[in-house]
């Protein structure tokens, strides 16, 4: 059977994974997608104008016409919902063709997302196996679909299957195809690499503690050091990259699996790497291993210095003493970090601001705070509190689960013109709060000078961020500003 796959954004391993299993049982795989330049989940760019200027969506529908599919996979976020549901109902409309849709989105609310005209299929959970088994079924031209994980429509009537284990051994998976998103990835500069699924913690926010709900706590697995190296030095020889990006929620959870592997990467690999991890995790052992292996920035969750927001409304319990101590550690050692920040907060206040402004303003070795807004996604616990402090309302509730409200970067879940405001003035502020020495952080927030700082123009505070990524000398930033230019040129170059 020949499957395309539709998707807005970046590199997705997800689609990588699903289109390996596929090509690996003998079936065909294709990608129409629209890099979303400029678009609302880039939170360096984001251009309203030039995400319309650069948009992709009429290419995308006629590279989904020109691919001839037997079945059209969209794998979704809740952002990227609505776009995925109107060109879900176009396609359905001119080709005709059988659609599933999986991911994030699908996998919290299936049974609103089957109720859909033009979905007629939706994979809840993990999807590897459960889109082989349907593929399989379709390509025997079979009316029944036995298949765990699967909802579909019966007659009219929408049909949900028992949900199967998560998978085990995740060392069986082959590769991802990488070459499936070869013309949007410039592997050379930068390969994104999974050394497990999941999380091991329920943050109220994060899609990640439905998973683990979904599938009773089991949902974190983690491959072999063998699997993870084996795979590394196939693409390496393959794409010859200069960098390493290990995309999973948490890297170093486990010292003695992290000590084989990082033995073996820096002698086989040693390439510079970058990765995600919790403060509470972390200690000076875990950090020379780090270091001496090549890791030049590590990147760190903080979304609040509020401790009681952090506990009753995030759920998370790392506290201020504790990433005080981590940020010094990393400082002595030399080792550059990324703070992830979120504004938007239930309760949040201009204290937290100020606190958080002063509290980063000390590090010496901080390399970015990448600023979030509070994402929300159907189902999460976090909704009940947003709803009790004002933030949202039952038509709100409507509007996420149909991917209308939200998204990482730009749309603020504040409701209040005011605090709006303070927000937008502190999170330009944050961004390149690196560059500016304490004496003058401390004069800015004195004097109030920070009010003015949502007026300062876009292009100032991409100048001013690309500073602080030369300042911390991050590599990843300029494989992206690189990205960039070679998108914009190869769509120009091609015709809008």
């Amino acid at each position: 059977m020949r499957v395309t796959f539709v998707h807005l954004g970046r590199e997705n391993l997800g689609i990588e994974y699903l289109s390996s299993i596929l090509e690996k049982a003998g079936h065909e795989t294709f990608l129409a997608c629209d890099p979303g330049l400029f678009g609302f989940e880039d939170n360096v760019f984001y251009t309203s104008f030039l995400e319309k200027v650069f948009s992709q969506r009429e290419k995308v529908i006629d590279k989904i016409e020109k691919s001839a599919p037997d079945l059209v996979a969209f794998s979704v976020y809740t952002s990227t919902y609505a776009w995925a549901c109107d060109i879900a109902k176009i396609t359905k409309e001119r080709l005709g063709v059988k659609i599933v849709f999986g991911g994030v989105h699908a996998s919290l609310i299936p049974e609103s997302v089957i109720e859909k005209d033009f979905v007629d299929f939706v994979i809840e959970g993990e999807g590897e196996y459960a889109l082989l088994d349907l593929v399989e079924v379709l390509s025997l031209k079979k009316t029944g679909y036995d298949i765990e994980n699967l909802w579909y429509k019966n007659d009219g009537r929408v049909a949900r299957n028992r949900l199967r284990p998560p998978i085990q051994n995740l060392d069986l998976l082959p590769l991802p195809n990488k070459d499936i998103f070869g013309k949007y990835v410039n592997y050379k500069d930068d390969y994104m690499i999974m050394t497990g699924r999941g999380c091991v913690f329920n943050c109220s926010y994060c899609c990640e503690s439905y998973m683990n709900r979904l599938y009773d706590n089991k949902f974190y697995r983690r491959r072999s050091a063998e699997s993870v190296m084996h795979e590394l030095l196939v693409m390496k020889e393959k794409y010859n990259y200069r960098e390493v990006m290990f995309f999973d929620a948490l890297f170093f959870t486990d010292k003695e699996w992290l000590k084989v592997f990082l033995e073996r990467y820096k002698r086989e690999i040693g390439v510079p790497f970058k990765c995600r991890g919790k403060i509470t995790f972390f200690n000076e052992e875990i950090g020379r291993l780090l270091k001496e292996s090549g890791c030049y920035c590590l990147d760190f969750g903080m979304q609040t210095l509020n401790e009681s927001l952090k506990i009753d409304v995030l759920n998370r319990r790392e506290t201020n003493q504790c990433a005080e101590r981590v940020f010094k550690l990393c400082d002595r050692l030399k080792l550059r970090y990324d703070v992830d920040h979120m504004f938007g907060l239930p309760g949040e206040r201009l204290d937290d601001y100020f606190f958080g402004a002063r509290f980063y303003s000390r590090l010496k070795y901080i390399n970015r705070i990448k600023c979030f807004e509070l994402t929300y996604f159907p189902k999460m616990r976090i909704l009940a509190s947003a709803m009790d402090a004002g933030l949202l309302d039952e038509e709100d509730i409507a509007g996420i689960e149909k991917g209308r409200i939200g998204d990482f970067y730009h749309n603020s879940s504040v409701k209040n013109k005011a605090a709006e405001k303070t927000n937008r003035n502190f999170k330009v502020f944050y961004k390149f709060l690196p560059l500016v020495p304490c004496s003058c952080v401390r004069f800015i927030l004195k004097n109030k000078i920070y009010r003015v700082f949502r007026f300062i123009p876009a292009f100032v505070v991409v100048f001013l961020q690309i500073l602080v990524a030369i300042r911390g000398r991050d590599y990843r930033y300029f494989f992206y500003l690189k990205y960039y230019l070679l998108r914009v040129r190869r769509i120009i170059r091609n015709g809008f």
